[in-house]
């Protein structure tokens, strides 16, 4: 059996890397390898690369002196390669299970050179399309060459989708070259010099479709790169005799690919070096054109022909003719670049330089990371005046903070004059960002169950979520909030957009870390907590398609098997109205409900133990190094029908508990604070409240509000621990 090398080069992908390096590693087959190329990312891609290694085996890892960029990485992890086919997987895709045997097995079956496989095409919204020329897989059939089927150059001009036999590849010298395209002077001659290749009809590969993430989607000069990389490949071509039989076929291919990127238009190109390109690719094209009863005939024929001529008035006018039926919307474009700018800059200067405007969970009484961060500005930075935003039924509840009510005038006017914006949610699609306005997303709390677009494979905790508006409210921010490297990498992949990530912590457990004097003390005897008892809190989570709130737990029975020394505390998610359950047991004493406390963090310094099932509550409780005991009595079925990016009973903070007898048992005997459950809860702390150290809410301030660099957190406690059970089937 053949043994494969898996080279993958990383740089700046922690959204994606634990998928891609999962995908092969869970189908390595003894002797199997795979070489990471870290090119220096400016993320925290090397660290997670770094975890995972430690964890596999057959994982090495190689590292330039400096950023190299994509080419030359997978040189080098091509040099590091020793076994008998190589194959290069982009660190944001990954391969589907099955893929590699497949691979392996038809490689062992034909010795080829070369063994292509298929691939298809995932995007943010999750849907899929397999290549447009997938039907070449089940027309080729066993062992040819090129000049068998010539239209394999038109295959997309990727390595990736290829298994080469090493020494094959050793013996044509090729390497990949510096800068962008760098496929094309590297694939289009391994296909020409190949002397056997063979064809598996299987989609491998999920190319990854990333929302503004690729550099050969954007516009930019970096696309005359292209014309570099196809003058490499012609002066291959008269270097080397075994290529002059498919140099018109090349050359078809190059004219095809600088035609595709004036196509792409302003995507792809300002428009101002449009014609520069062309004349560019001109050059490089004309000497080594066919001649003419090679190139294709009608419409596209023509342009290559102009091309050629460098004729960029005539490839002009063509243009303008085959673009009549659209000319309505070209007269808009021309308009819109005239009369918009025009309009951002009066809007622009309507905004208010000192005036921020403060929302949290759908305009509910102020509270969170959003309170935290007013709270602290009067200190950091006295000039900004924060304005809440409140639904009407929670103007009491905002007290003497300065707000407006939700959806009225002046809410509306609020929201495009103000030059800051800061929320844990997202405020209504109607809100459209004005030009100026700094965006500050807070989220409100650390993520176990899926988030943003991984929910797209599951309908019941997506209910009625719409993903395609929801990116469109996610393209409006500027910053998003995280608290730990774990949300950072979730954010990366459920939010994907063009924003910055602030690894800054949450400014509402500033107030956990370092308590105001007596607060805890305080809110027990407001509470009612009789001295002496172990206040316990158990906050049940929102069950997605349940109206009602589910304890979980029977209240009544708790308190009985444990006595007069235990008082319990239930808090509903905020999604509940109050629960008639809950308010008998209130009524006749055994509970104290405090589901309408808006403000959470006095709760948490007043409770001993939390009893937790999954709600998030339990990563900010854990700042305070208080026992949490999981109560996960439908585990299961929660994770099957919302999905989770860990195993929470696999890697609890501290006990857990499937029954009534067992959570009850773990009271009794106090296991909640045995020695191995508060070494359980320290590698809890050090992975999800790693950025947590007291002064978030001054480095947000300092960086969104008054454009500084603040210190970087410093956690407290200890080296953060790799998580050993994350979920990684879930959707693209």
């Amino acid at each position: 059996m053949v043994s494969l090398s898996v080279i993958v080069p990383v740089h700046n992908v922690e959204g994606y890397i634990r998928q891609c390096l999962g995908s092969i590693v869970d189908q390595l087959a003894e002797g199997d390898e795979v070489i990471v190329v870290d090119d220096h990312s400016t993320d925290s891609s090397a660290e997670l690369v770094a975890e995972i290694a430690a964890q596999h085996s057959q994982i090495s890892v190689v590292r330039p002196d400096a950023n190299v960029g994509l080419g030359p990485a997978r040189n080098m992890g091509l040099a590091s390669a020793s076994n008998d086919y190589l194959l290069f997987l982009d660190s944001d895709d990954f391969y589907y299970p099955g893929a590699l045997d497949a691979i392996r097995a038809r490689c062992d079956e034909t010795g080829a050179d070369l063994v292509i496989f298929d691939y298809e095409r995932v995007y943010w919204n999750d849907s899929r399309r397999r290549n447009i020329l997938a039907r070449m897989f089940t027309e080729y059939r066993g062992v040819f060459v090129l000049g068998d089927h010539p239209e394999l150059l038109k295959l997309l001009n990727v390595a990736w989708n290829k298994a080469y036999r090493r020494e094959f590849l050793l013996d044509t010298h090729l390497e990949f070259p510096p800068g962008y395209y760098e496929d094309v002077p590297f694939t289009y001659p391994i296909l020409c010099l190949a002397q056997s290749i063979s064809m598996l009809n299987r989609v491998c590969v999920g190319y990854r479709q990333r929302r503004g993430g690729s550099i050969l989607r954007s516009s930019g000069d970096r696309h005359f790169e292209l014309i570099h990389q196809i003058e490499a490949l012609l002066e291959m071509v008269h270097e080397r005799p075994q290529l002059e039989r498919y140099a018109d076929d090349l050359w078809l291919r190059a004219a095809s690919h600088s035609l595709a990127v004036l196509a792409a238009g302003r995507s792809r190109l300002p428009k101002h070096r449009r014609a520069e390109f062309f004349h560019a690719a001109a050059k490089v094209l004309g000497p080594d054109a066919p001649s003419r009863d090679v190139l294709p005939t009608g419409g596209t024929g023509m342009k290559y022909r102009l091309l050629a001529d460098n004729n960029y008035a005539a490839f002009q006018t063509l243009k303008f003719a085959n673009g009549q039926r659209i000319r309505l919307r070209k007269v808009k474009r021309a308009i819109e670049p005239k009369v918009q700018p025009a309009i951002n800059a009066v809007r622009r200067s309507r905004l208010d330089a000192n005036l921020a405007v403060f929302s949290s969970l759908w305009d509910r009484p102020p509270s969170g990371n959003p309170l935290a961060i007013a709270r602290a500005l009067p200190e950091f930075a006295p000039h900004i005046s924060p304005v809440w935003i409140v639904e009407e039924s929670s103007v009491e509840q905002a007290g003497d903070l300065p707000h407006v009510v939700a959806d009225s005038r002046e809410a509306r006017s609020l929201l495009t004059s103000a030059k800051y914006l800061v929320n844990d949610v997202n405020f209504p699609d109607r809100y459209s960002k004005v030009p100026g306005q700094i965006y500050l997303q807070t989220q409100h709390g650390t993520p176990l169950k899926f988030m943003g677009l991984d929910l797209q494979a599951y309908p019941i905790g997506a209910a009625n979520l719409r993903f395609g508006p929801l990116m469109r409210r996610v393209d409006l921010w500027d910053y998003n909030l995280s608290s730990n490297r774990y949300s950072t990498e979730v954010w990366r992949r459920a939010f994907p957009a063009q924003h910055d990530i602030l690894e800054y912590g949450y400014p509402r457990n500033d107030q956990l870390v370092k308590p105001p004097a007596n607060l805890g003390e305080q809110t027990r005897a407001r509470l009612g907590i009789p001295d002496g008892n172990l206040a316990v809190l158990y906050t049940p989570t929102h069950r997605d398609g349940v109206g009602d709130l589910e304890l979980g737990l029977d209240a009544a029975e708790f308190v009985d098997r444990l006595g007069d020394g235990v008082t319990l505390l239930i808090r509903g998610h905020y999604f509940y109205e109050p629960s008639s359950r809950v308010r008998g047991l209130v009524e006749k004493g055994r509970i104290i409900d405090v589901s309408a406390e808006v403000q959470v963090e006095p709760l948490y310094l007043a409770t001993d133990v939390m009893i937790c099932d999954y709600s998030s509550a339990m990563f900010d409780f854990a700042n305070l190094g208080r026992p949490i005991v999981i109560y996960g009595y439908d585990w299961d079925d929660y994770r099957a029908q919302r999905g989770t990016y860990f195993d929470i009973m696999a890697e609890p903070p501290g006990p857990t508990a499937r029954t009534m007898d067992e959570l009850v048992s773990v009271f009794e005997g106090r296991a909640y604070d045995a020695p191995d459950q508060r070494e359980r809860l320290a590698g809890f702390q050090s992975t999800f409240c790693e950025f947590d150290d007291g002064h978030a809410a001054e480095r947000v301030i300092r960086k969104v509000f008054l454009d500084e660099e603040p210190d970087p957190p410093v956690s407290l406690h200890g080296q953060r621990r790799p998580l050993a059970s994350w979920e990684l089937d879930r959707p693209a």
